[in-house]
């Protein structure tokens, strides 16, 4: 009676390179698939920080007159989140929201740069500057806040959005802002404009010329509501003349 052998082999080159086609070829289709779906879940992300701070807003109005908030105030004491390094009992817009809210996460978008998540005034979230506007140090106050009666059109006036800098100004959609701040409009580079090297960091610098969100940015309207657009469209509202149009940048635009 004979036995019978069994003869195993491995793989042939063919084989094995057929097969790491394969896998790269996989790899190709599934990692873009796989980086769309997370950045997705960052942009959802995102957009619920703009909820929260939208909502907080109007609260905070019911509050005070019916007077939207300041982008910066000097309160003292200190303010949520430790103080941001722009002097003493500063607090950013964030901050004012913040009883409002009580998500100190909320002040950081995912997407946005992290090296400055535990202090956000840069590179996350910014006011517009013509509707959350500045308030002097206290009791000197020239720029009086702005009040709900006074905004046309709030459901198309822009509160706060993906930004640069803490504020942001209708140039910012265009090119950077001022050296010391950096303030920009995530992925204006992509546009054509000017990200200034130099005045906002490697970081931010790449921000703005890269965007965030699928070549977008969320957007709190002055109203509360919020909104997913596309970076270009930012830039066409910041162009709008005035005061032929309710612009989304200036509540006095009529």
């Amino acid at each position: 009676m004979s036995a019978t052998k069994s003869k195993s082999h491995g793989f042939t080159l063919i084989e094995l390179l057929v097969v790491i086609a394969i896998i790269s070829i996989l790899a190709s289709i599934l990692f873009p698939v796989f980086a769309r779906a997370r950045e997705n879940a960052r942009r959802t992300s995102c957009l619920s920080n703009l909820k929260q701070m939208g909502l907080a807003m109007m609260q905070y109005t019911q509050d005070y007159d019916e007077k939207y908030p300041y982008n910066f105030a000097v309160l003292g004491g200190t303010p949520p989140g430790g103080n941001w390094g722009l002097g003493t009992g500063y607090w950013a817009w964030q901050q004012i929201l913040y009883p409002y809210h009580k998500s100190f996460q909320a002040f950081a978008c995912p997407s946005g740069v992290s090296a400055n998540a535990q202090r956000p005034w840069r590179g996350h979230y910014g006011a517009n500057n013509l509707l959350i506007m500045a308030n002097a140090i206290p009791p000197t106050d020239p720029s009086p806040a702005v009040s709900l009666a006074a905004v046309q059109a709030p459901a198309s006036t822009y509160a706060f959005m993906d930004g640069g800098n803490y504020t942001v100004a209708v140039g910012y959609a265009r090119t950077t802002g001022a050296a010391n701040y950096g303030g920009y409009i995530p992925g204006i580079g992509k546009l054509g404009s000017t990200c200034a090297p130099g005045t906002t960091g490697a970081l931010l610098e790449d921000d703005c010329k890269t965007g965030r969100h699928f070549d977008g940015v969320n957007v709190a309207f002055a109203d509360g509501h919020t909104k997913w657009l596309k970076t270009s469209v930012v830039m066409a509202e910041s162009l709008k003349p005035a005061p032929a149009q309710y612009g989304a940048w200036n509540p006095a635009n009529s």
